[in-house]
């Protein structure tokens, strides 16, 4: 096993109703008085900003940071990749998918954490999934990708290893209905001819 590829999975919790209301109110408390100081020039509104966050401090401390990315990303569990299959393990526990038994694959490496996505802000690393349906049943497992060498190294080989074999395999879903009876190394030129689906921030063979 490449340690290289073994990344956490992320688990996003399920907020209770009381939760829900209270996270609903803060946004609420916190920018529609700020919004209005702003555009009314009377700054004792902008005073719901600090006061607003100090209330979801106090609302992480209260749910036990669980939708924090502290917890969101799991200490005790992982997923793994290489040419064969993936892998979740978790504790002593390790489940093996073979490429060969997956459907319907879908994956989207979209970025490290601290990557740029905007002028306003950053990717958390927590963005990147895989799809695939084993045994009828569909699984989505988001995992964690910390810095720039784990995205490249991870990058690296699903298109020179995984994607290709896949793509033969048709375990990815077709394209498109011409293009798909393409090999991959001709897929490849003709997306770069027509300018098809380039490779930026996603790897997407759906």
């Amino acid at each position: 096993m490449n340690d290289k590829l073994i990344f956490p999975i992320v688990i996003h919790p399920i907020p209770t109703k009381l939760e829900r209301f209270l996270s609903s109110f803060l946004i609420a408390f916190i920018f529609i008085p700020f919004s209005y100081g702003v555009f009314t020039g009377q700054g004792v509104y902008c005073w719901s900003l600090p006061f607003g966050f100090f209330g979801m401090l106090t609302f992480n401390h209260f749910t036990d940071y669980k939708f924090t990315t502290l917890k969101i990303i799991q200490k005790n569990k992982f997923i793994s990749f290489d040419e064969n299959g993936l892998k979740i393990l978790q504790d002593d526990e390790c489940f093996v998918y073979d490429w060969n038994q997956l459907e319907n694959i879908k994956i989207n490496l979209i970025a490290f954490k601290g990557k740029w996505k905007d002028e306003d802000g950053k990717y958390d690393g927590i963005e990147n999934y895989i799809v695939f349906t084993f045994e009828n049943i569909r699984q989505k497992h988001l995992f964690y990708l910390d810095t720039p060498k784990e995205f490249n190294c991870l990058w690296d080989c699903f298109e020179n290893i995984i994607l290709p074999k896949l793509y033969e395999s048709k375990r990815i879903k077709n394209e498109n209905r011409i293009i798909a009876q393409l090999k991959y190394a001709e897929l490849q030129r003709f997306k770069t001819k027509y300018n098809i689906n380039r490779y930026t921030d996603f790897v997407y063979f759906n």
